[in-house]
């Protein structure tokens, strides 16, 4: 645009000299540049069409509540992990299919653990491996990994023999004061290890714990998995 203003702009060849009727000639070279670009776009080749993918396989099984979906979202999140391989089985046995959505981060998280992506594919069933196929971008193997040897099964932690006792002693750990963040790990297992149907005592009783600064991170956090638990269970044994 410089030196517009001392000379002329060269005539305009046919069909672009309406872009030239400005009386700034530096207006009139914009013009004809902002009509150039336009022209160049608009007689720009389509791109090729995508390869359409084939159809996702027929699931016969309903799909997993949205209450459902959304606790397994906040477990792939990390809240209350613990409580994935029960979340998986619960699913498979209640005859549930994972929810689609979520299958892609499902499969990716079994990229790094050998034993949940055999589980997580068995549950996803044909639909794991048509996934694969259509999304490369995805790096998932057709096959899943070997487990190594000595890998422990991804599956929920054994119920004990007797639950009551476990919520007993889980309460006398605050009672005694020797329920300090350092414990929480083992606590956390044995909530998500006791039957269900004694979750809400479990809860009840931690409800009920005299205040202790030592152990009220741990009393809150356990009753926040246990509460977490009784709902998670609640939506996959919904009816839909």
């Amino acid at each position: 645009m410089l030196g517009t203003d001392r000379k002329p702009l060269p005539a305009a060849s046919g069909g672009w000299d309406a872009w030239s009727s400005n009386s700034d000639p530096a207006l009139a070279l914009l013009d004809r540049a902002a009509a150039v670009v336009a022209a160049r776009r608009a007689g720009a080749h389509p791109a090729p069409a995508p390869i359409s993918a084939s159809a996702a396989p027929i699931d016969p099984r309903p799909i997993c509540t949205a209450a459902a979906t959304q606790c397994l979202a906040q477990l792939l999140r990390g809240r209350h992990d613990l409580l994935l391989p029960e979340w998986l089985a619960r699913c498979g046995d209640g005859g549930w299919q994972p929810p689609p959505s979520l299958l892609p981060a499902l499969l990716l998280r079994g990229k790094r653990h050998p034993a949940f992506d055999q589980v997580i594919r068995q549950l996803a069933g044909t639909r794991a491996a048509w996934l694969i196929e259509v999304m490369p971008e995805l790096g998932l193997r057709a096959d899943p990994a070997t487990v190594p040897m000595g890998t422990p099964a991804f599956v929920p932690p054994a119920q004990p023999s007797d639950s009551g006792a476990v919520v007993s002693a889980i309460a006398s750990a605050f009672s005694e004061g020797v329920a300090h963040w350092a414990a929480a790990p083992q606590l956390r297992f044995e909530v998500a290890a006791i039957a269900p149907s004694w979750l809400t005592a479990l809860i009840a009783s931690l409800n009920c714990v005299r205040f202790n600064a030592a152990t009220e991170r741990t009393r809150v956090d356990l009753i926040a998995l246990a509460q977490f638990r009784v709902d998670m269970l609640s939506a996959l044994a919904a009816v839909r």
